[in-house]
């Protein structure tokens, strides 16, 4: 199973080089990795497409982890790329087995987007998997849409 995090929009956007390092911790290892970003949607994208979820067409990878650093650096990417009342997609998506099937919902505006939100997308909760397949649950697909 493997994870995206993608930008859906309506209209073309600028990509974005890594914004410096960030530093992750888990498990006893701590890994340098590259900060926030925006990139052509490439990883995984016939698996994003077999999921047959409607998503606005333009669409981006990101590279976040929901953390101070990544909440400033998306809405400062999305106040410059986006004007007042244009709409935009952010997805979490898990592809291969253990995903859910049915996207979640949420809105917000622009200026509503806290690190729960992000946190939401970056470590996105369990549900009910009523086959009995998957005992801890099938891991939510998310789609934040995001109001400028």
């Amino acid at each position: 199973m493997s994870h995206v995090l993608l930008l859906a929009s309506e209209k073309p956007v600028p990509l974005l080089e890594p914004r410096g390092t960030r530093t992750l911790s888990g498990g006893g290892v701590t890994v340098t990795v590259p900060g926030f970003s925006v990139s052509e949607h490439t990883y995984y994208q016939a698996a994003v497409e077999a999921l047959g979820f409607v998503m606005k067409p333009f669409r981006y990878e990101l590279d976040m982890c929901g953390d101070e650093n990544d909440l400033r650096s998306l809405t400062e990417y999305l106040s410059a790329n986006f004007s007042p009342g244009e709409e935009l997609e952010l997805w979490s998506l898990w592809v291969g087995d253990g995903g859910g099937e049915r996207p979640r919902y949420r809105h917000c505006a622009l200026r509503e987007l806290d690190r729960e939100r992000l946190r939401l997308l970056c470590e996105p909760p369990h549900e009910p998997d009523h086959t009995g397949d998957f005992p801890n649950g099938l891991i939510s697909q998310i789609c934040l849409t995001i109001t400028c």
